[in-house]
């Protein structure tokens, strides 16, 4: 008997914990709040490579047209924008001979491309800090362009074949 009125007891506090009322059925004035939080927020597909097929390391050499799309835009208020930039994670490109002379990460550029619902920007890219390439318009739905074009300067010291490769970070900010 005695240790089940220490059940009963321990019962009892359990239930005075919690936060309850005796209502009347049928009782709506009982309410809880649902709370939906949105982060700054945006869909992405930008292109997964660029080719540089280069003829002659004497003349800068473009690629072909590159595609971007940012879809489902959320953010903040409708006078933010959103800006997407580039840098290089690296100073140069990596050689496909280890210690080769290839090109700096300087050496790539962009066009300022006709964007839907952005301003494009033209721009160089750099390893020490993000290069805007384009501005969303403030409270659209999703921007894009068909027409983003890079080019890779001359490198007359480039003696090896191969390819030379460099990884870039793109950037997607509410600004």
């Amino acid at each position: 008997m005695r240790v089940s009125a220490l059940a009963v007891a321990a019962f009892g506090l359990a239930a005075a914990a919690n936060a309850q009322t005796t209502v009347t059925l049928q009782d709506t004035s009982q309410t809880t709040t649902l709370t939906a939080m949105v982060a700054d927020q945006a869909r992405v597909t930008v292109p997964a490579g660029v080719t540089f097929t280069v003829d002659d390391v004497t003349s800068a050499t473009t690629s072909n047209n590159a595609s971007v799309t940012v879809s489902n835009i959320v953010l903040a208020t409708a006078a933010k924008q959103l800006r997407i930039s580039l840098q290089a994670n690296a100073a140069s490109f990596t050689p496909p001979v280890a210690l080769a002379t290839t090109w700096a990460a300087g050496d790539v550029s962009w066009n300022a491309a006709a964007w839907t619902n952005a301003a494009g920007a033209a721009g160089t890219l750099s390893s020490v800090a993000y290069t805007p390439v384009a501005t969303c318009t403030a409270d659209v739905a999703s921007c894009s362009t068909v027409a983003l074009q890079f080019s890779l300067a001359a490198n007359a010291a480039v003696k090896r074949s191969g390819n030379h490769t460099l990884v870039v970070r793109w950037k997607f900010e509410s600004i």
